[in-house]
């Protein structure tokens, strides 16, 4: 009787084992923006204030980088104290989401401006969202996750054909505390995603919704 209890507990053991390494495998990290191959310039930067309005200045630097291990270049934002007000900074291509999306890693240097941070996202239906990434109100280098999987629907409307979710850029928002006199310095670097196949091996085969 013991015996059997065993190889019970054993099978059961096993079972879920295989089924915890099986989920691990399924997720992979994957590049979606170096910035070492598109160029940014003011170019990529907009507001709704006026024409003349000065804006904040965008390079590529290669001196200061996250302090990760793959990066090379990263997108610096020097935004003077008479041009610090809301703005968007806009990729010089959306960046396409293919496969299933948990989240989104930005590292984000922040010079304590007390200000946030968002992700301008564009679902399948061309629904503009901007999703939080961070405030920024701390100094130094922070790896940002951003949940993807549970903030709109990814699944297919056709079966086999990309939903094309898209990265549309970042909106910078000051806070209203910030000094007048305040010079505010972002950096964002290597942003990844965790991901999957949109459609892997389901259990029940009547299920074709993503959970």
């Amino acid at each position: 009787m013991i015996a059997l209890r065993n190889i019970t507990f054993l099978s059961i053991f096993l079972i879920l084992s295989q089924t915890i390494v099986s989920e691990v495998i399924v997720w992979k990290e994957i590049s979606l923006e170096n910035f070492e191959d598109d160029t940014f310039s003011q170019n990529n930067v907009r507001t709704k204030l006026e024409k003349d309005t000065p804006l904040p200045d965008l390079s590529l630097s290669q001196n200061f980088t996250a302090p990760i291990p793959s990066s090379k270049q990263a997108l610096v934002i020097r935004v003077p104290k008479k041009s610090n007000f809301p703005f968007g900074i806009y990729f010089p291509k959306p960046i396409l989401l293919e496969g299933f999306v948990k989240e989104i890693r930005i590292p984000v240097y922040s010079s304590q401006s007390i200000g946030n941070l968002t992700l301008i996202v564009e679902n399948q239906d061309y629904e503009v969202r901007q999703l939080p990434i961070t405030s920024l109100n701390y100094r130094g280098w922070k790896t940002c996750i951003i949940p993807i999987a549970r903030a709109f629907d990814q699944n297919d409307r056709i079966f086999l054909q990309g939903s094309n979710v898209r990265l549309i850029g970042f909106f910078y928002l000051p806070n209203e505390n910030n000094a007048s006199s305040q010079e505010v310095l972002l950096a964002i670097d290597d942003i990844t995603a965790i991901v999957r196949d949109k459609y892997r091996p389901l259990r029940d085969k009547s299920i074709l919704l993503e959970d």
